[in-house]
């Protein structure tokens, strides 16, 4: 076997030495032209707090906010923030604090004693007096502020803050009322009741409370409050009084005077990986996200804005999600808790999306000639978790593959194992972003001399959880072993052409009749504060609302997408795919390079075997229901996808 590793030091000069007394060989040709691309998905400043996914419990939720202690300017009756200034009121006057400059006195802008509430927008202040009158005035670039009368409150205010355009208030019933922006009389609408609420604040897209519990909801319509952090007691321990958003973000003030940033709290390695291999007209594109999972409608948007922006037909797109349970809500989960079961719009578009794209026009824009090489071996990182009796199936499968380029000095790899990156539920860990072990290694092997970048493919984990309780431990066991196959001479090169393929294996959805889930409903009903329960009242509910709006769906999908890249196969299939998968599908091609990942373009349930089934595992019973599923999948459902792969021979 010939190693393909580039010389270096004297080897390097006997090589240059050797290509001039002798033409190149064949192989030294490049066979395809490949290109990379990496963009961060970490939630920006933009976006106060996000749901984790992966856990249903515990049953109030993760949320990423993290308060961290920046100045320590005094207490205050009310704050707003304008741009990049803190306006805090005491005692009837205003105050200014530049946020760049924390460490800088407060200056008076206002010295009236009358002032007993302030609320802000892009350029302009807003106060409420004693007598109720609401004052506005321009922001000087320099100066005190001058006040114009504006109008006459007939409620009885408790907080005011500026929102879309508009002006809302809460009164001391905790009735919260708008008025539209505008010259002239305002008029002010009855909105909204929330109890409990402390303050208000809106940014230019969403509206904010503080509870009494120190709770912060965000209005979600036509839902209502939905709630986005809590006082958890790790990253959110503080008694806040006031909060405020900027242009710089969100600020808080606690009741003894601290001002508080928000932030997420992050490993700060949240990213997605694409990778593009093309040889002749052929192309196809591998994504591999740092994401629980995500919903087939948002993949096949994605694909169609790769196809309109990049040309890449969506069938040759491949999505796969590491499935780490650190990481923002990125799909519907009707029947888990109200705070994750929707993802934030903000973040998955503006954020997610974006990045998806960004990655995969830097990876065809970055096209170049080169080589690509495939190492097997084997990690024992996981362990079966849930099936009964011994000798439990364990793809233990390790896939290397190495991107050779011509003009570079290092390489690109991509790395493929199949395990859950689940671990503490508890503590820092448990509310922190972060990709876990996949990231962790991925770093880890950046230190390695011939790498460039890291991509973590994941693969049929569905049933497989780590064996070691630090997820540190799990990535450096995945890099040794990732690293003895760089290192070793086995890595067999991949030559040939392109070919990619999606099919679809659909199974009939068989949902229950509707007099069975209303037993179910009932059964299940008055029991709040258990967990389980409340999912099984939301899957009831969600199950009636598809009888009566006649949207009860019909079949239950699977798909299967498959990349043959010269002599390497790579194959993708959809939702939470338990190992056996991918030891039955390698065992179709035995002589072949054949790749299985799961979590690939939709992962909305689990795909069991007929053994999670009839041992009613979480895999092949109830987790159907935290999915949402109209049922669970029959019996037969491993055997009709392995025959349905073996037929096609794709």
């Amino acid at each position: 076997m010939v190693n393909y590793r580039k010389w270096s030091g004297f080897g390097c000069l006997i090589g240059l030495v050797a290509l001039v007394a002798f033409p190149p060989p064949a192989f030294a040709q490049y066979e395809y032209r490949i290109g990379k691309g990496q963009a961060s998905i970490e939630p920006d400043h933009a976006i106060l707090s996000v749901a984790l996914a992966g856990y249903g419990a515990p049953r109030e939720g993760r949320f990423s906010l993290e308060w961290k202690a920046c100045a320590n300017p005094g207490k205050a009756d009310d704050a707003t923030a304008v741009a990049d200034r803190l306006y805090m009121l005491r005692e009837g006057g205003v105050w200014q604090i530049d946020l760049n400059e924390l460490k800088r006195e407060a200056i008076a802008v206002a010295q009236s004693t009358n002032i007993r509430m302030i609320a802000g927008s892009e350029n302009r202040l807003f106060a409420l007096d004693v007598d109720n009158e609401l004052l506005e005035a321009k922001i000087p670039s320099r100066g005190e502020l001058r006040w114009r009368r504006k109008g006459v409150l007939q409620q009885t205010p408790r907080a005011l803050t500026y929102w879309k355009d508009q002006l809302v208030m809460l009164d001391t019933a905790g009735r919260l009322w708008t008025a539209e922006d505008r010259r002239g009389p305002l008029t002010w609408n009855p909105m909204w009741e929330c109890d409990d609420v402390i303050d208000i604040m809106g940014d230019r897209h969403d509206l904010y409370v503080l509870t009494a519990e120190q709770e912060i909801l965000r209005y979600d319509e036509p839902t209502g409050w939905l709630r986005v952090a809590i006082h958890n007691g790790i990253t959110y321990n503080q008694d806040m009084q006031l909060l405020m958003a900027s242009d710089k973000g969100f600020w808080a003030l606690d009741r003894s005077g601290t001002l508080y940033q928000g932030q997420h709290s992050s490993t700060r390695q949240l990213a997605v990986n694409a990778l593009v291999i093309q040889k002749g007209k052929d192309r196809v594109a591998v994504l591999g996200a740092d994401v629980c999972g995500f919903d087939a409608s948002f993949v096949d948007a994605v694909k169609q804005d790769v196809q309109r922006t990049l040309g890449i037909a969506p069938n040759a797109v491949m999505v796969n999600a590491s499935h780490t349970h650190y990481a923002p809500v990125t799909q519907k989960w009707h029947t888990w808790g109200p705070h994750c079961q929707k993802p934030d719009s903000a973040y998955l578009y503006t954020v997610v999306k974006s990045a998806v794209m960004d990655a995969m026009r830097q990876a065809t824009q970055t096209l170049q000639p080169a080589n690509l090489y495939i190492g097997k071996s084997e990690v024992e990182i996981g362990h079966n978790r849930s099936l009964p009796g011994t000798d439990l199936p364990y793809d233990k499968a390790l896939d290397v593959i190495r991107i050779d380029y011509q003009n570079l000095h290092k390489d690109d790899i991509v790395f493929l194992a199949g395990c859950h990156p689940v671990f503490q539920n508890a503590g820092r860990e448990g509310v922190t972003i972060s990709p876990n072990y996949p990231g962790v290694a991925r770093e880890m092997l950046l230190h390695h001399s011939n790498v460039k970048s890291a991509m973590f493919l994941q693969g049929c984990g569905g049933d497989i959880n780590p064996v070691d309780a630090d997820h540190r431990v799990t990535a450096e066991k995945l890099v040794s072993a990732v690293t003895e196959v760089l290192d070793g001479d086995a890595m067999q090169p991949i030559e040939g052409d392109i070919t990619f393929h999606l099919d679809t294996v659909k199974f009939d959805s068989r949902p229950w009749p509707e007099d069975k889930i209303r037993e179910f409903r009932t059964a299940n009903a008055g029991r709040e504060g258990d967990v389980g329960a409340e999912k099984n009242v939301r899957w009831a509910d969600l199950m009636l609302n598809y009888i009566n709006s006649d949207e009860m769906p019909a079949t239950m999908p699977v798909i299967v997408q498959t990349f043959n890249i010269g002599n390497w196969k790579l194959i993708g299939i959809s939702r939470e795919t338990t190992t056996e998968y991918s030891l039955g599908i390698k065992a179709l091609w035995p002589d072949k390079l054949v790749t299985v990942a799961g979590y690939c373009n939709d992962v909305s349930s689990y795909l069991p075997t007929s053994r999670h089934i009839q041992a009613g595992t979480y895999e092949g019973a109830d987790s159907f229901f935290w999915y949402g599923q109209p049922n669970i999948f029959p019996e037969n459902v491993y055997e009709t996808i392995m025959e349905s792969i073996k037929s096609r021979n794709r």
